[in-house]
């Protein structure tokens, strides 16, 4: 693992040890800083991070229940390649939850609501003109936060955050200049649907907007095959 892999994450001093460690790796493993298929070890991290190591087996832990990290008796904890299963999966579950969120969403829409999804946009359009697709990255996610909120389901964020993890890989894989650009106005769309509480369209939009991923799936194996695990093809 490269010393400089986790150097650049910042963790909340609130937070406990474990959970300083866990979002810190979590936010290294989804954004590719630490690539699939890396040797990983508790003694290096702990020394990176300056914690004990105990809270680092825990986080590798939980870590590891999330699918992220493949810990074996005798040999080297490595990141977990990507699943192609587990995208989709993830994908089929978030669809699910956000789409009964739109939904009511439409249902709440308010001029306070409509102001909040404006904001949103020109904050996405703004992080267009920049060459940091983290941020971009950041934005989308809150976007989406943001339809939950309107809902009246924010927990619902929290489930969709577990779940989308195994996509955000491959997310993160895809964030080209134009591919941000063609995200935005995929919420845009979403927005005037929202505001027009038109319940058609806007599901329509969100759900070719999340089903996307399994159209540049192949594409990404293609152009990334040691990032993915093709020991199961499902």
């Amino acid at each position: 693992m490269s010393d400089t892999a986790l150097a650049s994450l910042s963790v909340a001093p609130q937070k406990s040890a474990t959970d300083l460690v866990f979002d810190t790796l979590y936010q290294a493993v989804i954004s590719l800083q630490l690539p699939p298929g890396t040797r990983v070890s508790e003694a290096e991290v702990a020394q990176q991070l300056n914690v004990s190591r105990q809270p680092v087996r825990d986080a590798f832990f939980r870590l590891s229940k999330l699918g992220f990290l493949l810990i074996r008796p005798q040999r080297a904890t490595q990141i977990t390649r990507i699943s192609r299963k587990a995208v989709l999966d993830a994908a089929f579950i978030r669809t699910a939850i956000e789409s009964e969120c739109l939904r009511e969403a439409v249902r709440r829409m308010t001029p306070e609501a409509a102001t909040q999804l404006h904001e949103s946009l020109a904050a996405q359009q703004e992080a267009l003109t920049t060459d940091d697709p983290t941020r971009f990255h950041a934005l989308d996610d809150g976007f989406h936060q943001t339809l939950a909120r309107i809902a009246g389901h924010s927990h619902a964020w929290d489930l969709i955050s577990e779940q989308k993890a195994h996509m955000d890989r491959v997310r993160y894989l895809t964030l080209s200049s134009a591919r941000q650009l063609t995200v935005y106005q995929e919420h845009k769309r979403m927005v005037e649907a929202l505001i027009a509480q038109d319940v058609v369209a806007a599901e329509a939009q969100l759900r070719a907007h999340l089903g996307d991923i399994a159209n540049v799936l192949e594409r990404v194996r293609a152009e990334h095959p040691d990032h993915f695990d093709d020991s199961a093809r499902g």
